[in-house]
């Protein structure tokens, strides 16, 4: 087992060579070292070598005397809701790689209630536990029993608490599922809503015929814009390939930025629960959150991203909502977690009740807010180029380490971070006039590629 594959909040490598069907049955037992569960719920994604890799997890489960609960074909929020839901369940565990390339995978892994498991709260303690060879230690006189159950019916009416589909109107969107298991609720959902689905890749497929499952990549975005044209859709969304994020699109088939529906879906929740709420988000891009949070009287909070770490953040602060650049939303009724379905209701019921283009109920947290997009450098040293880029903007603004380095000025404001999931180091500029946001690209640029 490579042990890199143990990242900030989650499991995740290539398989066979990093990870494979004996790192995912020892890791079975050092989960059960550590947190000494009685009953764990399983599911996975689409991904070709889900199947073997969930049959070597549950078996050291099994063997280890813990009874399983096999959800079979989930979407990762699927999995939350399962564990969260009930009181019955020690923890849960998705084989998922999220939206990775199709060689990749890994696994996602909460406690009781959906509590997040990340590198500060139990995800490194498995990767020692397994170093030390402690999981062989773990044995049990009586296998653990395994059963299987369908969520999907379930899952789908918790969802749908957080609208009402009174107010819905039969809308015509293209859903984008990048071949993941996010189809089956999109349909049932569609049916349930009377709406009229134009579906796009909507047939499982763990081989990913057109590349990587991630709609934050603009090359993945070109479909779901032009059938949004084709078609003449009021709106889109597409989901990764474990669909616990959603991505939209307006009626021009134009991307909205995870930044703008951050501050669409806080202004929903803060009108719909009291201005007495805490919003949190992460610090890639924050200015159009923080104004709308503060606009309609909210308590704002700038958090660490990943969603383990925003999901502890949830607790700890009782936050109403969170939201992510890269397109997690987290709700304070789903069990602080993320979710990739109810964002996309939320969105459908405020179409549904204001009488205006996507676009145009968009504007408002556009308007004379201009960004970079999320951009990607290969470096040979994250930590190093983060440093200087310090180095040289130190005493220029206002300076926040909550995420990596961000500094702010009343002009222009930037967050250089390296990611959690891939080795890239990731930049996001916002201005408040369009042209700062080249100019401070470049001033970055000439760091990074000195």
């Amino acid at each position: 087992m490579n042990w890199e594959v143990f990242r900030a909040y989650d499991i995740r490598g290539i398989y066979p060579t990093d990870i494979d069907e004996e790192a995912y049955y020892r890791i079975a037992k050092a989960y059960v070292y550590l947190f000494k569960p009685k009953t764990m719920v399983v599911g996975m994604d689409a991904r070709s070598s889900s199947p073997p890799l969930k049959a070597s997890l549950i078996k050291g489960f099994l063997d280890a005397g813990v009874d399983i609960v096999d959800i079979g074909e989930i979407t990762t929020d699927m999995l939350y809701y399962a564990v969260g839901a009930s009181s019955d369940y020690s923890g849960g565990v998705v084989v998922s790689a999220s939206h990775n390339p199709k060689e990749y995978n890994g696994m996602k892994m909460v406690r009781e209630k959906a509590t997040a498991i990340s590198s500060d709260t139990g995800l490194f303690d498995i990767r020692d536990v397994l170093k030390a060879g402690k999981d062989a230690e773990v044995t049990s006189d009586k296998k653990g029993t395994c059963t299987e159950r369908d969520v999907l019916d379930d899952y789908l009416a918790h969802v749908l608490k957080s609208i009402d589909r009174s107010r819905i109107k039969q809308f015509t969107f293209v859903g984008n599922a990048n071949f993941g298991y996010v189809c089956r609720p999109a349909r049932k959902l569609a049916e349930t809503l009377g709406l009229n689905l134009i579906p796009l890749n909507f047939e499982p497929d763990g081989s990913f015929p057109k590349g990587p499952p991630d709609p934050m990549l603009p090359g993945n975005r070109t479909e779901t814009e032009a059938l949004i044209r084709e078609k003449g859709a009021p709106f889109g969304v597409a989901w990764d390939a474990d669909a616990d994020r959603a991505m939209f699109f307006d009626e021009k088939g134009e991307f909205i930025s995870g930044a703008y529906i951050t501050a669409l879906l806080a202004d929903i929740l803060l009108t719909k629960y009291g201005s007495d709420n805490t919003i949190i988000f992460d610090p890639r891009v924050t200015w159009p959150t923080l104004d709308t949070v503060q606009r309609k009287g909210g308590r704002p909070i700038i958090s660490k991203g990943g969603h383990a770490f925003m999901k502890d953040r949830m607790r700890r602060e009782n936050g109403l909502f969170a939201g992510e650049l890269s397109g997690h939303y987290y709700f304070r009724e789903n069990f602080y977690a993320d979710n990739g379905v109810i964002p996309f209701l939320l969105v459908l019921e405020h179409l549904s009740t204001h009488d205006k283009p996507f676009s145009e109920i968009m504007a408002q947290y556009q308007a004379g807010h201009y960004m970079s997009g999320e951009l990607n450098y290969k470096v040979k040293d994250v930590k190093a180029v983060i440093e200087k880029v310090n180095e040289t903007f130190h005493g220029k603004g206002t300076e926040d380490f909550t995420d990596g380095y961000s500094l702010e000025t009343p002009e222009w404001r930037f967050n250089i971070r390296g990611s959690n999931t891939e080795p890239l180091l990731r930049l996001n500029i916002e201005t408040r006039k369009p042209e700062l946001v080249d100019q401070t690209r470049k001033e970055i640029e000439a760091i990074i590629n000195a």
